[in-house]
């Protein structure tokens, strides 16, 4: 069963300031509580290959992924572990910006599958609005 999870926050910074450090793995992820258990592997041809395993209380979601960007994107997908994509997309607004990020995940077992569909996407739903917000916060407060 797959499920995906989004959420949007404005920040109150331009568009290009966010976009550096969204799309700046090597920042971003020291910033970010709920990313835990995270390594730098290597650079690649396709972009750069991570350990990386995002935590909400006990339960740790991903794996080894390959992260790439583009202007105002950061997108990887996992290459063993939980099945899961993500995304971190800036948009202009007004004065400052957008940030969404999205989360897709997959689980094989009926069972758990299950378990995720009623309790699961909460979790990652609580996980992800503690990023944006520590995200936002950052980049509004230093």
């Amino acid at each position: 069963m797959t499920q995906t999870v989004s959420v949007t926050r404005r920040i109150r910074r331009n568009a290009d300031d966010v976009s550096l450090f969204i799309t700046d793995m090597h920042e971003l992820v020291p910033k970010v509580s709920t990313f835990k258990r995270c390594q730098f592997i290597s650079d690649t041809s396709d972009g750069e290959l991570w350990d990386i395993f995002m935590q909400s209380g006990t339960i740790f979601l991903g794996g080894r992924i390959l992260a790439t960007t583009q202007p105002r994107r950061l997108a990887w997908h996992s290459l063993r572990g939980t099945r899961h994509s993500f995304e971190a997309l800036v948009e202009e607004d007004g004065d400052g910006s957008r940030l969404s990020l999205t989360l897709t995940y997959s689980l094989a077992s009926l069972v758990t599958a299950w378990f995720i569909e009623f309790i699961g996407r909460g979790i990652a739903s609580r996980t992800l609005e503690a990023a944006v917000e520590e995200i936002r916060h950052y980049l509004e407060y230093g």
